[in-house]
């Protein structure tokens, strides 16, 4: 990096910031436009995008399409739906002894903001968190993942082209790019990615007291009960298992079974696979590849720490895992620990729920808990055990693409969230505006105070402050 480059990047946040302060705090029209220029970029750039994340991730253009594309373009449309509501001022008028209070709350941008995206959405998690900083009226500057080349190379073209780099700028580099950017004066650091990472970032912003949202992950647990096993619900969660070859940061994470229909449920797994896939999944143009080497490694070790019921092969130039499926774990295992990430699915059976839950077998604050039940009293049971935000029953994935539900962790799968209305209350702050009209001065507010002003003090408390 030369050092004009150097000095770019670290005097940006405060040009965006004083841009801002000149032009003032954006109008809802304004954002508006900004948002839709967004929208149209996902448009017509979107074979581009779709080429970009199979050469990244080996993406199906189906899952490209869905899971990437189409949130954010949802995204978009529900924010400059809702957006002049979330901007209305909140009045309130307060009466008390002597005086009557006014207040006017109002949401005002940070200013600029540094979003750091991840490689496993590498377009979605990317712009995603930027809708919602362009919405709460800020400037940002985009850090796409270097483990996703391909993507971030497209994005640090169209969108630098389309916005000047005072409104919104892409910046692509390695970790010492990263590094660079989380210790340059921002607003606000909004990153996605490994809990160790977060940690490095969250650091490097104490320093300088800068506010960070941390998206990060969790060993996400599934339960099926004796109520909760049909095909249709194995057939869900096979598919939100494998979908982007496992690299799903609210995947389910390992699938616990309950004894009575364990080997039934694992029958109706493989069928699933072998439905999805066909007998050689690698010829598949539906599943997609590990993105980077140490990864691969890392899944390759997993599947050697139980006995493997389908799947197991792994081919590393291709860096391909075949959809696999763990039983007989062995314990003390890293799988059993560590986020999993990949499409490797350990299944265990239990006997009852209440036991296993107390077996500190699940992680609580993961970033989701997913349970297939009817039973009300075991669905119960397990919603009060879990810390983590969100509970889906009877389903998988799906909540994390609704714009109506705030998305975030909690604990070791991080903290703020996003979405939706989440997100322009996330990258914004609540200024108020406070006056008061006095109607009678209580002079015994002032010192020196006296035994009478504390006994009117007792009594008129409510009323005087």
């Amino acid at each position: 990096m030369s050092d004009n480059d150097l000095h770019f990047l670290k005097t940006l946040p405060e040009r965006q910031r004083e841009d801002l302060l000149f032009t003032g705090r954006p109008s809802v029209e304004v954002v508006k436009k900004q948002l839709l220029k967004l929208k149209t970029i996902l448009l017509e750039h979107e074979d581009a995008f779709i080429e970009a994340l199979h050469s990244d991730l080996g993406k199906p253009a189906f899952e490209s399409s869905s899971s990437e594309i189409a949130v954010l373009l949802n995204e978009i449309e529900y924010v400059c739906k809702h957006l002049a509501k979330w901007n209305r001022p909140v009045r309130s008028r307060h009466l008390k002894l002597g005086y009557v209070e006014s207040i006017k709350r109002v949401r005002h941008p940070y200013a600029s903001v540094l979003i750091i995206g991840s490689w496993n959405y590498p377009l979605q998690l990317t712009l995603m968190p930027a809708i919602g900083a362009i919405a709460g009226g800020n400037r940002c500057v985009i850090k796409p993942s270097e483990h996703a080349p391909a993507t971030a190379e497209l994005l640090k073209e169209i969108m630098n082209q389309a916005f000047p780099p005072e409104q919104l700028h892409v910046v692509t580099g390695d970790a010492q790019t990263a590094s660079l950017l989380t210790s340059a004066p921002f607003d606000l650091i909004f990153f996605t990615g490994s809990g160790k990472t977060g940690k490095a970032v969250a650091e490097q912003a104490a320093k300088q007291l800068t506010p960070v949202i941390l998206e990060l992950g969790g060993k996400n647990p599934c339960i099926m009960d004796e109520t909760g096993y049909s095909k249709a619900a194995i057939r869900d969660i096979v598919w939100g298992k494998f979908l982007n070859a496992g690299q799903t940061c609210i995947a389910p994470d390992t699938l616990f079974v309950h004894h009575s229909i364990y080997e039934q449920a694992l029958i109706e797994i493989s069928a699933c696979l072998s439905a999805f896939y066909g007998d050689r999944p690698q010829a598949s143009g539906d599943f997609g590849r590990i993105c980077t080497d140490a990864h691969f490694q890392k899944m390759v070790d997993f599947i050697g720490q139980g006995i493997v019921r389908v799947g197991g092969t792994h081919d590393r130039n291709d860096r391909f895992i075949a959809p696999t499926v763990l039983t007989d774990i062995k314990p003390g295992s890293p799988i059993l620990e560590e986020e999993i990430f990949g499409p490797v699915l350990p299944v265990i059976p239990y006997t009852d729920l209440k036991t296993l839950l107390s077996s500190g077998k699940l992680q609580r604050d993961s970033l989701t808990g997913y349970i297939f039940s009817t039973n009300k009293d075991q669905i119960q049971l397990f919603k009060e055990h879990m810390r983590s935000p969100t509970i889906s029953v009877n389903s998988v994935i799906h909540h994390a693409a609704s714009p109506h539900i705030a998305f975030g962790g909690v604990g070791r799968s991080g903290y703020g969230a996003y979405h939706g209305k989440a997100g322009f209350l996330a990258f914004s702050y609540e200024k108020t505006d406070y006056r008061t009209y006095h109607y009678l001065r209580f002079q015994g507010k002032f010192p020196p105070y006296s035994d009478r002003n504390m006994n009117a003090l007792k009594k008129l408390r409510r009323w005087l402050l």
